[in-house]
């Protein structure tokens, strides 16, 4: 971490604690084959020299494979990409620290610390009867799928059944972009109608100070008069600043609270009332989870457009606070210059600006020194005599040399002016933002409202753009699938050469789509959603979940060697490796439990759909490449080695 310049944060602490499973998995398979060794009468040291050098390939590869899957983390390009870097590093570099352990150090202390007489506890012995019945049982089922390619094939099916099925109920799993992080912060934004004075203001936030107040899971709040957010100011604009107690002393989450106060809030007359939970979003702190942009030239246009689209969209489910960037401005006085007449008069819209300006704000006429400091001296008329449409239609102005009443050269009315102008991609742009209510998703609302955009038919010139957090997601789902199929064609080619075959690592990376079955399972029983840490932990798995298969496709083909048929390799392949295929899918899942469970205070939703993750695709990828795989291997290897006693 020093040499990389990384410093200890939550994505370097999800690293290390990613890596404690990985890391003690080699040196797991490595122990369980020594001892395996030793006690069928070698000596420590025969013992861990030869069960290290019989693992030796199984236990390069599937470490190799973690870390051919966390390189390219490392190379994404998109801004969470960016953000995963350090996570994917740390890994890395802990993960081939972690070989050269299982390679040197273990063996080394094996051949010295193992006792010479086997010492079986009270504890050890009962472990030892409960796995031999299970490997009894493991054994037996082995058998069954085994003993044709009928059994083997149906199996095989009732496999891809359940993998279709899992892939139906992932569209039922929501996605969003980040996972809702409580930071114990509540934002009250407040906006009075145009022309309210501070008073009135005040006199509303004391309403919902009042109110808030009333419950105890509120620390403190923080007013602020004239203002909302960093750029809105106006005598009609205020906010608030909220902060909760701890989340083990309230009953309700922060999303859970905004939806209790606003409705608490909103029979409050003459007042736009917008709560938010603070939470840790990619786009930067104070942005709405739902954003979108009407872009065009003209900005009438953009507003009768902006109303139509708010209109088809206010009355989605789970959209709340939905707001616009776009606001008229206070009523001011506009003149409409008569062309004719000034056409007539010999002078342009210019000349009667530059004239009405002179009376109005004043022009400087002379300088005034004194003592050698030197003052410009500004005549204006006084506010009085321009502060009523009247008297500025009856104001007399200098135009060519002539004077004339404003009413001769212009018409004189009040206008609604425009508080705001966004400009986007050299577009006029009206923003339109809203926040998603607790127990819906990000991908529900934006579907929804994709919907519903697609009946508009834009103008020429016109269009409709997603902005935040939804193209944020949009960008990284692309990123995340490449950095997944990248991943998957790098893990075949390092199989591919380590094993020497090209047809064994497709059998070994059957298990990725296994897994998928577990992850869908896990997200839908933790009520957890896809987004970018879940999505990483998939990516993850690639890596992981091969493991088990390497370890037994590695055996079958020394058994196979030593002259085994196809059953009987897979067959003792099962048995012997069924021990620490276990242990090291154990090592892993206790070290992903923490983060499962979500131990902490600070950050432990960003890093519990990582643990739930890893934890459910591990199960049911080891449940079901014990049995899977072996089924595969026994139907394609059957067939080629059919054709090669034919001819």
């Amino acid at each position: 971490m020093q040499l990389f310049g990384y410093s200890f944060n939550i994505m370097t602490m999800m690293g290390l604690s990613t890596s404690v499973g990985i890391l003690v998995s080699s040196s797991v398979v490595v122990l369980e084959n020594i001892f395996r060794h030793k006690d069928m009468g070698k000596t420590r040291k025969q013992a861990a020299q030869i069960g290290t050098n019989e693992i030796g390939t199984a236990v390069l590869a599937s470490t190799l494979t973690n870390i051919v899957v966390f390189l390219p983390i490392a190379t994404m390009t998109s801004m969470v990409g960016r953000f995963f870097t350090e996570f994917a590093i740390t890994v890395t570099v802990a993960t081939l620290f972690s070989l050269l352990t299982a390679f040197t150090i273990t063996p080394m202390l094996a051949s010295k610390i193992i006792p010479k007489e086997k010492k079986v506890s009270k504890w050890g012995q009962s472990f030892d009867k409960m796995f031999d019945k299970f490997s009894n049982v493991y054994s037996k089922f082995l058998s069954y799928v085994l003993r044709s390619k009928k059994t083997s094939v149906s199996i095989l099916l009732f496999t891809l059944v359940a993998l279709l099925i899992s892939v139906g109920l992932a569209f039922v799993v929501g996605m969003e972009m980040i996972p809702n992080v409580d930071q114990r912060n509540l934002t009250v934004s407040i906006e009075m109608p145009q022309g309210s004075n501070l008073e009135e203001t005040a006199k509303t936030m004391d309403i919902i100070q009042n109110r808030l107040a009333k419950h105890k899971e509120i620390v403190h709040i923080l007013t602020n008069l004239g203002s909302s957010g960093f750029i809105d100011t106006g005598t009609n604009l205020a906010s608030a600043d909220i902060k909760l107690v701890d989340r083990q002393d309230r009953k309700y989450s922060a999303n859970q609270l905004v939806d209790i106060l606003t409705k608490e809030l909103a029979d409050i007359p003459n007042a736009k009332i917008k709560i938010a939970g603070s939470s840790m979003g990619m786009g930067g702190g104070g942005r709405s989870a739902v954003e979108f942009m009407l872009e065009g030239q003209d900005i009438d246009r953009l507003e009768q457009l902006k109303n139509e689209v708010i209109k088809a969209i206010e009355d989605i489910p789970g959209l709340i606070n939905l707001d616009t960037s776009s606001r008229w401005g206070r009523s001011e006085l506009t003149l409409y210059p008569k062309r004719d007449k000034l056409a007539a008069a010999g002078a342009t819209v210019y000349d009667l600006a530059l004239a009405l300006r002179a009376n109005v704000e004043g022009l400087v006429s002379t300088e005034y020194r004194e003592s050698g400091n030197q003052y410009d001296l500004k005549i204006s008329l006084e506010d009085d005599v321009v502060n009523t449409p009247d008297k500025i239609r009856n104001l007399n102005v200098v135009v060519m040399g002539r004077n004339y009443l404003v009413s001769q050269l212009a018409d004189v009315d009040f206008s609604s002016g425009i508080n705001r102008i966004t400009h986007y991609d050299r577009y006029k742009t009206v923003m339109v933002t809203g926040d998603i209510a607790s127990g819906y998703h990000l991908s529900d609302i934006t579907s929804q409202i994709n919907e519903r955009i697609q009946k508009f038919n834009f103008p020429s010139g016109y269009r409709f753009e997603w902005g935040g957090e939804a193209k944020m997601m949009q960008e990284t789902t692309v990123d995340m699938v490449r950095t997944f199929i990248l991943a998957v064609i790098l893990t075949y080619m390092l199989l591919s050469a380590i094993l020497e075959s090209f047809a064994q690592p497709v059998l070994i990376l059957a298990t990725v789509p296994l897994a998928l079955i577990g992850v869908v399972l896990s997200l839908l029983i933790a009520g957890q959603t896809f987004n970018i840490v879940s999505m990483m932990s998939i990516i993850m798995l690639v890596g992981i979940v091969v493991n088990n298969a390497i370890l037994i496709m590695d055996y079958v083909n020394i058994k196979r060697r030593d002259g085994y048929s196809v059953h009987d390799a897979l067959m003792e392949a099962g048995k012997m490796k069924l021990k620490p295929i276990v242990m090291s899918t154990l090592a892993i899942i206790f070290g992903m439990l923490p983060m499962a469970i979500g131990i902490g205070s600070t950050g432990a939703e960003m890093t519990r759909p990582m643990g739930i993750v890893s934890i459910g695709g591990l199960v049911v990828s080891t449940f079901l490449t014990l049995i899977i795989i072996p089924a595969f291997y026994f139907i394609t290897t059957k067939n080629i080695h059919a054709k090669k006693e034919s001819q």
